[in-house]
C-alpha cells in the first residue's frame, strides 16, 4: 500500500466523511445491483409454487449461496491475514463473517454431504480474483468489498431472510443462517457503528475516492454474478449492467 493511502493525523473536520463518500458515490451501482432479475425472479415466484417450480427454485438459489461462499471465503482469509493492518484491521465488523452461516444453510437444503455437491466456482471467479488481488498489492481497498457485503447482506439481512423463508416454506431459522447477522431492531445500532469505523479509518483524500471507485466495482462484480446466474436460470433474463 502506498505510504500516501494512509494519514495518521488526518483530522475529519478537513474532509467528507468516508461513509458519507460511499453512500452517495455508490447509489447509482447499488440500486443496479438491488434490481437484478435473478434475485426478483428468485423471491417474487416465477418459477410458481409447484413441487417442480420449487426444485428448480432450490437448485438456483443453492448456486447463489454456493457463489456467495466463494466470495465470502476470499475476502475473509484476506480479511483475517491482514487484521493488523491500519486500514483494514479498522473495519472488521464480527458480522462481516458469513461463512460459517452459508455452510450452515448449505447444509439445510443440501443435506451432510452439502460440501460434495458441485461448485460452480467459474461464476464467482472473477469477483474472487479480484479480492485475492487488492489484498495483495492494495490492502485498503478491501475496506470497499467488506462495505459492500454490509450493505448487500447485513443491513438487507432481516428482510431477505423472511422473503427466503416464505419462498422455501422454512420453519423458523432453518435455512436463513445466513441472513441472521443481525436482527431489524439492531440495524440502526449497527449502521451507525460501522459508519463510526468508517469514518475514522486513516485513509488520505486519495485514498477513499480509491476505496469509492472501488465499492462501484464490487457492487459491478455482484450484479455481474447475479446477471450470470440469470442466464444459467430458466426464464430469467440478465440486467444489461455492466463494468
Amino acid at each position: 500500500m502506498p505510504a500516501a493511502a494512509v494519514v495518521s493525523l488526518a483530522s475529519p473536520r478537513d474532509r467528507i466523511p468516508l461513509s458519507v463518500r460511499l453512500e452517495e458515490g455508490t447509489a447509482a451501482t447499488r440500486r443496479e445491483t438491488e434490481q437484478t432479475p435473478f434475485l426478483r425472479s428468485l423471491f417474487r415466484g416465477t418459477w410458481g409454487t409447484s413441487v417442480y417450480g420449487q426444485l428448480v427454485r432450490g437448485r438456483h438459489y443453492v448456486t447463489y449461496l454456493q457463489c456467495l461462499l466463494e466470495v465470502y471465503g476470499a475476502l475473509e482469509v484476506s480479511l483475517e491475514a491482514l487484521c493488523s493492518h491500519p486500514v483494514v484491521g479498522g473495519f472488521l465488523l464480527p458480522e462481516l463473517w458469513r461463512s460459517q452461516s452459508l455452510e450452515a444453510d448449505l447444509r439445510c437444503f443440501l443435506g451432510p454431504s452439502w460440501i460434495e455437491a458441485p461448485r460452480p466456482e467459474h461464476l464467482s471467479s472473477l469477483h474472487v480474483e479480484r479480492i485475492r488481488q487488492i489484498a495483495l498489492v492494495s490492502p485498503h481497498l478491501l475496506v470497499a468489498h467488506a462495505y459492500v457485503r454490509y450493505t448487500r447482506d447485513i443491513l438487507s439481512g432481516p428482510l431477505l431472510g423472511e422473503q427466503v423463508a416464505r419462498a422455501f416454506d422454512l420453519s423458523e431459522g432453518d435455512g436463513t443462517a445466513f441472513y441472521q447477522a443481525t436482527t431489524a431492531e439492531s440495524l440502526e445500532a449497527l449502521r451507525l457503528r460501522a459508519n463510526r469505523s468508517l469514518d475514522s479509518l486513516p485513509l488520505s483524500a486519495e485514498a477513499m475516492r480509491e476505496v469509492v471507485q472501488e465499492a462501484r466495482l464490487a457492487f459491478r462484480l455482484d450484479t455481474l454474478l447475479s446477471d450470470a446466474l440469470a442466464r444459467e436460470s430458466l426464464g430469467v433474463s440478465s440486467s444489461t449492467a455492466g463494468l
